[in-house]
């Protein structure tokens, strides 16, 4: 029996010691719970805007335009026929590539987020995502546009390779912030 009170004193004191610390660092107006907010949040998302810029410098200033389009070309010479097939129904939207499809070098080379082919054909190469979406999309060479709406989205970078990104959205002047930035970083 002793044994039993020893543990079950043990598991009630941690309980407390727990629920004490829990509510000194959650509490909703405690200086802790103020700081940690503050600080965590400020560090992850200054770091995350860092990476954005990184990783478009990368795509925009650092990446061969030329080889990255032979290199889309090459994964969607490798997707099935019927891959995309809808039996006629209109689908929008991105499926992840087929097993076995081999994705080349200068794709690895850039890191993407994500690799996916669109419905309408198209291969589309996601550098960021979350709350600052880019990447590029790569039209085969007889791309032939949808029935539907379609937009072959922001920045032509090269005929069959376009450029996209959630910046251009709100803002009609954003292409002179891109101009700027390739600029800034073309002889680096």
């Amino acid at each position: 029996m002793k044994a039993s009170k020893k543990m079950v004193l043990g598991i009630t004191v941690a309980v407390v010691v727990l629920g004490l610390i829990a509510g000194f660092v959650f509490w909703p107006n405690g200086y802790v719970h103020r700081w940690i907010r503050h600080e965590v949040f400020a560090v992850y998302w200054k770091e995350g805007i860092q990476d954005a810029q990184r990783r478009r410098v990368l795509l925009l200033c650092n990446t061969d335009h030329k080889a990255l389009l032979k290199a889309g070309r090459e994964i969607l010479d490798q997707i099935p026929e019927d891959y995309l097939n809808t039996d006629g129904k209109r689908v929008a939207g991105v499926l992840h590539l087929p097993k076995g499809v081999q994705i080349p070098e200068t794709i690895q080379d850039i890191r993407p987020r994500g690799v996916f082919v669109d419905y309408d054909g198209y291969l589309r190469i996601e550098m960021h995502g979350g709350m600052d979406h880019f990447g590029v999309r790569i039209y085969p060479e007889d791309y032939k546009e949808p029935d539907r709406y379609f937009k072959y989205v922001d920045r032509e970078l090269l005929p069959g390779l376009w450029y996209y990104d959630d910046g251009y959205i709100h803002n009609p002047k954003y292409d002179k912030r891109i101009d700027a930035l390739i600029e800034e970083n073309k002889n680096k």
